[in-house]
């Protein structure tokens, strides 16, 4: 096996695993309320919440990656590499994006104000990462079009871009 091919799919495996056990941790700090004060000049006091759900949403990412990295590890190719180390990344913000939706009323679904609700969805929201860019893809699209119909390559415009009004 390529030297360069196996340092990176253990390099994966450690990287998914820190993000993993430190999404964990940092929910236990932040929801124990040992954390007071200013960090990076955030306070975090008012944003805790909003740190618990991010770290919630990259357990989820993290939890698929470590699912999908055992399932395909013979297939790693660069391409995958990205993929894996940017999930966490990626569902951390939209953990924190789809909360403030659900909270702003845009997108509606019934669950309760607790924060465990809260936390689940964010969860849910990093483990099926690629489902909630699909919804945020049609929300736009129902959002900026107005109509909330598509032609059938996502925009609703007929064009394929997006950027130009339909064609006549």
């Amino acid at each position: 096996m390529d030297p360069l091919k196996r340092f990176g799919k253990q390099a994966i495996f450690v990287y998914l695993l820190a993000w993993f056990i430190g999404s964990l941790w940092m929910m236990a700090v932040l929801g124990s309320g040992s954390v007071q004060g200013k960090l990076l000049g955030i306070d975090v006091s008012r944003y805790h919440e909003y740190a618990c759900f991010g770290f919630a949403g990259a357990l989820g990412g993290a939890l698929y990656g470590l699912r999908m990295f055992h399932e395909h590890y013979h297939d790693l190719t660069s391409q995958w590499m990205y993929w894996y180390f940017m999930r966490p990344i990626l569902c951390f913000g939209s953990a924190i994006i789809t909360i403030v939706l659900f909270e702003s009323g845009i997108m509606l679904l019934q669950v309760g104000d607790s924060m465990s609700a809260r936390i689940s969805i964010a969860f849910l929201t990093g483990y099926g990462y690629g489902k909630f860019m699909e919804k945020i893809k049609a929300l736009t699209t129902t959002f900026f079009n107005g109509n909330g119909t598509t032609n059938g390559n996502g925009n609703g415009n007929g064009n394929g871009n997006g950027s130009e009004p339909p064609k006549s």
